[in-house]
């Protein structure tokens, strides 16, 4: 008989660590990219180099996931906002980057990935 050992997944580390620190977590979940040829990877690199702080850019591209902690929950959708359209906006999903914000509670109160045939409030 096999025993559980507990796994835990990347929501569960986030909200365990946003619960214990009381902050509000931004998840930017770049895995889409790494996928890429390298040609494409410019290109998507490119277009958020016009959008994100250039001291963060290479942060984000450096890995498939990049964590920032936020003392407000508007200040982490506000970053999430600046940064990172949502999926509904983006003409070619190469470019899309999955950004969600992880309160204390556990609950997510914004992301970026908006599922089809949902219809997006103006943000």
């Amino acid at each position: 008989m096999l025993v559980s050992m507990n796994a835990m997944r990347t929501y569960e580390m986030v909200s365990f660590y946003a619960k214990t620190n009381n902050k509000f977590m931004l998840v930017i979940d770049n895995t889409r990219w790494c996928f890429l040829d390298s040609t494409k990877q410019q290109e998507v690199m490119a277009y958020y180099d016009e959008i994100i702080d250039e001291d963060e850019i290479q942060e984000i591209f450096r890995e498939d996931y990049t964590f920032y902690e936020f003392d407000t929950q508007s200040a982490a959708i506000d970053k999430a906002v600046e940064w990172f359209p949502l999926s509904t906006q983006l003409d070619d999903q190469d470019y899309f980057i999955e950004a969600y914000v992880i309160n204390p509670t556990g609950a997510i109160p914004h992301t970026s990935l908006v599922p089809p045939g949902r219809p997006v409030d103006s943000e």
